[in-house]
Order: structure tokens, then sequence, then C-alpha cells
């Protein structure tokens, strides 16, 4: 009749998928902090007025990128200058070297002293050294002139602009912080009962909730040394660099808490908060049957379960389950990864 099918809504769609077992570590929620694992404190080698800068902060930058220009104006008049004196000295030279090739002829006709030509050569050698000495001045100059310009080291994220244009600088004065980009880690301070179970090339699930951001990164080692008040150590764990890296930034971390140990993986796309835990919905008559759930693993798009009532092939809803309610008629329009009844 008209009435009946007016008496409720109709049955929502869902989607469901199979829970399944894997053999998979325990893990506990531990906060961890977001760094560069490598930052370096740009300076310069040469002392010089800042002509020109491009560190804007928080800018990626390119290996072998031009951060900094020094001002070069006094460098350039002084190579000028040695170049004059570098020429002046080939003039002498050769004004020895002719003086001296006409006085070995007088001297072979006896019409020179060898004291004469012995001048003359001690000359030559004299101007021969000046020369060089000269030519290594400009060769300095030119490296002076080099280290003006100062580049980024590695690709990398400008942390910091410690110098503005028009500042004079000096060797060992700071320029710019610069992070390496490839090398960002988080660093968790982890219970040194937990030791046992930190194993360096582990994958671990982390959360960055000011992000609403899940990351998976792989821990690469830990500092052996225990803070002696909280007993705890400091675990490194290497992460993809993303653009919105922040330094210091707090990073939930899901770190292994046992050994591998038999769990009922469910979907994340299953999980429903409610109360402060967290739910899935199975079918069961054609209803929404709510789940709650004892989560004690996170492991990429799954978390791990011990409850004994949720067994390997349990049907949970993973798409339309955003506001259900218990107790709800629902269709199930696709199961398992391929289309079900309707």
């Amino acid at each position: 009749a008209p009435g009946d099918k007016a008496a409720g809504p109709p049955p929502a769609r869902v989607k469901v998928a199979a829970v399944t077992e894997e053999t998979v570590a325990r893990t506990t929620l531990i906060m961890g902090v977001l760094d560069f694992d490598v930052v370096s404190g740009l300076s310069p080698e040469v002392s010089g007025k800042v002509e020109s800068q491009d560190m804007e902060e928080g800018a990626r930058v390119s290996s072998g990128q031009v951060l900094v220009r020094l001002n070069t104006d006094f460098l350039e008049k002084s190579i000028q200058a040695l170049n004059a004196q570098i020429a002046e000295a080939g003039i002498r030279i050769s004004n020895f070297q002719r003086n001296l090739d006409r006085t070995k002829a007088l001297y072979e006709k006896d019409a020179a002293t060898q004291k004469a030509w012995e001048d003359l050569a001690d000359g030559l050698a004299e101007a021969g050294k000046q020369r060089e000495v000269l030519k290594s001045n400009l060769e300095t100059l030119f490296l002076q002139k080099e280290k003006s310009v100062i580049a980024a080291p590695f690709d990398g994220v400008i942390l910091s602009r410690d110098r503005n244009v028009g500042e004079w600088v000096s060797p060992g004065m700071p320029l710019c912080q610069l992070a390496q980009a490839s090398q960002v880690v988080v660093e968790v301070p982890v219970p040194e009962d937990l030791v046992r179970y930190v194993q360096p090339g582990a994958q671990v699930d982390m959360r960055i909730v000011a992000l609403d951001r899940d990351l998976s990164g792989v821990i690469r080692n830990f500092v052996p040394v225990a803070d002696p008040q909280s007993k705890t150590f400091t675990v490194k764990i290497s992460v993809p660099w993303f653009p919105e890296a922040i330094r210091n930034m707090t990073v939930a971390v899901q770190v292994p808490a046992s050994g591998s140990t038999a769990l009922r993986m469910i979907p994340r796309d299953a999980l429903v908060p409610y109360q402060g835990r967290q739910m899935a919905f199975t079918v069961a008559g054609g209803k929404a049957a709510p789940l709650m759930l004892n989560i004690v693993a996170y492991h990429g798009g799954f978390a791990g379960v011990d409850n004994p009532e949720i067994k390997a092939g349990t049907q949970v809803v993973v798409e339309g389950n955003e506001r259900l309610m218990p107790g709800q008629a629902v269709t199930v329009v696709e199961e398992g990864g391929t289309p079900g009844k309707r």
C-alpha cells in the first residue's frame, strides 16, 4: 500500500569488506617531533658587503643555487692593478732577457765582463720570481671573487635568513640556516622497556594531527643514551620530505610494543569515532550492527584488533558508514571489492 512505502526511509546503501588476520606487532601511541636531520648554517669564507640575496624562509633551493652575492668592486680594482703589475714585470723580464743576450755575445768576444753578465742573469731571475708572486696574488684575488658567491651545498629548505642586502659579513658569520630536504626524521622518546621491539628497518605509521596527514616511516636507528630521569631513549624514523614539513611539529607515532602476534585487521575506512573510542558496523539481518573495537595496532591502512568475537572474514562497512545508526536498514551494494547482491 502507498502508506507502507512511506513508513520509513529507504535502506542505506553501503559497501563492505572482509576482516583479515595477520601476524603483526602491537603498537603504542607516543608523541614525537618532526626535524631535519641535516641542518647547516651557511657562512662566507671571505668578508664583504651583501650585494644580493635569494633566501626566502621556507623556500626550496637546489644544490648549486646561488643564495648570496658579496660586492666585489674593491676586488675588481685590485685585480686590475695586479694585472698591470704583471704586465710591467713581463716588460722588465723582456728587457733583462734582451740585455742578457747582448751582454753574452759581447762577453764571448771579451767586450763585456763576466760580472755584468751575471748581474743581468740575477736580475732576470729576480724579475721572474716577482712575476710569479704577482700571479699567485692574482689567483688569490680570483679565489676571493669566487668565494664571494655563496651557493647551496645541497637540495634543501631555507629555515632562517640571518643577513640582508647591505650588511657587512665576515668569515664565520651566519647567512642562513639550510635544512637538507631529503633527510626528514621524526624523533620520538621511547620507554626503555620497549627497546627490544625497536628494530632498524621496520616500518611504522604516524599521523600529523595539525595537517590531518598520515605518514609511513622507517626506523633508522636510536640514540644509545637513555634519559636518566624519564628512562626513555630517542628513536629516529626516516620519512619522505613533504612541502608542509615544519621543524618541531608534533607527530603521533605508532611505536612497536610487542613481538608479532595474530590480530584481526580492519580497514581504517571502517572506523567510526564513538565516545572517545572506535567502532565499526557489520551487517546482520539486513541491519547495521555496531562492533566496539579494541585497537592494539595500526599498520598501513589497517587497524589491528584483538576482540575475540571478531573473526577473519567478518564483513565490515567501509563506505556509507559515516551516518549509519545501530539497527538502521542497509543494502549491501559491494562486497569484498566485487559487486554484491542488491
